[in-house]
């Protein structure tokens, strides 16, 4: 039997592979931005893209495959969150339910989300005592900083002159699975999610 291998090198660092000119390998990533129409708050992606060929490079075609992002994995990706500590915000997103080619071929994508608004330094520490949205949900309020047990906290400063809120920095972080793959045909298949933040209205 020959071995086949083609290699397509594109601008996102993405490879194709075909081996055996039967079993295919598709370079599958998501594009994710990130915005916001609150005065005050700061959004700062880890990147643009969710890339699972950075988590399994080849991918078969009709292996019903699976390919899992986990929030504990390095290719998890994340938006650090800079805004009025004595606010809520609300967190919204949206996206993609398939991967697609632009053709008819699909793959299902399933987005995970996870949080941490305990003031971390970095991401690094940050993702260490997030907490996982549970599957299903698209949009969740939180408050910039954890709130401890007891009676709520006062309503926050309203804006006048001369008074800055005191900063804090929330984490988001982006993750998901991948399939499972079917029959379909090899390429780049690419899907979106936004994440929209704005303080919270009550």
């Amino acid at each position: 039997m020959i071995s086949l291998t083609h290699i397509l090198k594109r601008w996102e660092m993405l490879i194709l592979l075909i081996v055996f000119g039967v079993h295919f390998g598709a370079a599958q990533k998501i594009n994710f931005g990130a915005y916001t129409t609150s005065q005050g708050i700061s959004l700062v992606a880890s990147a643009t893209t969710l890339n699972f060929n950075e988590k399994q490079p080849v991918i078969v075609s009709n292996s019903n495959t699976i390919v899992t992002i986990a929030l504990t994995d390095n290719e998890t990706q994340y938006i650090k969150i800079d805004a009025d500590a004595t606010r809520d915000i609300t967190v919204t997103i949206f996206a993609s339910t398939y991967l697609t080619t632009g053709a008819s071929s699909q793959i299902p994508f399933i987005c995970n989300f996870a949080y941490s608004n305990l003031g971390s330094a970095d991401a690094a520490t940050a993702k260490g005592h997030a907490v996982e949205v549970p599957a299903g949900f698209t949009a969740i309020t939180l408050p910039m900083i954890r709130r401890t047990a007891g009676i709520p906290a006062p309503p926050p400063t309203p804006a006048h002159g001369g008074y800055t809120a005191p900063p804090a920095t929330a984490y988001l972080f982006l993750y998901g699975k991948l399939g499972p793959v079917g029959n379909v045909n090899a390429g780049s298949y690419t899907g979106t999610i936004n994440v929209s933040v704005n303080y919270t209205t009550y």
